[in-house]
Parts: structure tokens; C-alpha cells; sequence
């Protein structure tokens, strides 16, 4: 019967092998020749896939939780008008807010709405 080779998953590695060492001939690349790396690799059509600005959400200024609770057909209603206005419920929100406060003419809770939503 013929023996099979070791894949030599019995031996001992030693890890230090593959920790990179750096000294005068591997130290770590300079700025110019990532540069030079960077424009010939585009040369041969490999570019960067990093983004070249860094993208930051706006911070949303609708922050607080408003759980009211309204009659299923009143919701649709609600969305209707969003969608016809082209606007978020939050926009339509803070329009039927401002809406109801003109009507009542309450003049100093419209005052103080339009300053927090300005």
C-alpha cells in the first residue's frame, strides 16, 4: 500500500515568519510613492474604490417622537396629503400645526412655532 504525503498540519509554525519586519529595505511606503503606485495602477485601469470625500449625513432636525394615534382612514388622508404636496409627514405635520394655529388665531403659539421651525 503507498503512503500519502504529510500535509503537515501536525507541524509546528512559527508565527514570527509572518509578521512583517520592516528595516531599511521594506519600510513602509512614502507619500510619493503611493502616488507614483496609485497614478501608474490607474494607467492600467485599477483605480481607487475609496470615496475621495468622506460623506456625513445631515443630522435630521426631527429628533422627537410624536405618537398620536388617529383613525385608519384619517391616516390615509394624512399620507394622501403628503404625497399630493410632495413633502414628508413631517413637513405636513408642522403645515396642519401652523394651519390650525393661524385659524384659532392663536398669534403667540404661532410666533413661537415659527421660530422653532425657522
Amino acid at each position: 500500500m503507498n503512503k500519502r504525503v504529510s500535509l503537515g498540519l501536525d507541524d509546528d509554525i512559527d508565527l514570527s515568519e509572518l509578521i512583517p519586519k520592516y528595516n531599511e529595505k521594506t519600510s513602509p511606503m512614502t507619500q510619493q510613492q503611493k502616488d507614483i503606485l496609485l497614478s501608474e495602477g490607474a494607467k492600467h485601469g485599477f483605480v481607487s474604490r475609496e470615496p475621495t470625500v468622506q460623506r456625513r449625513r445631515r443630522v435630521s432636525p426631527y429628533t422627537a417622537q410624536f405618537g398620536g394615534k388617529c383613525r385608519p382612514a384619517v391616516k390615509v388622508l394624512f399620507q394622501e396629503a403628503s404625497t399630493r404636496m410632495n413633502c414628508y409627514d413631517t413637513i405636513t405635520l408642522e403645515k396642519a400645526i401652523e394651519a390650525l394655529l393661524e385659524k384659532e388665531n392663536y398669534i403667540d403659539l404661532l410666533d413661537e412655532f415659527r421660530k422653532i421651525v425657522k
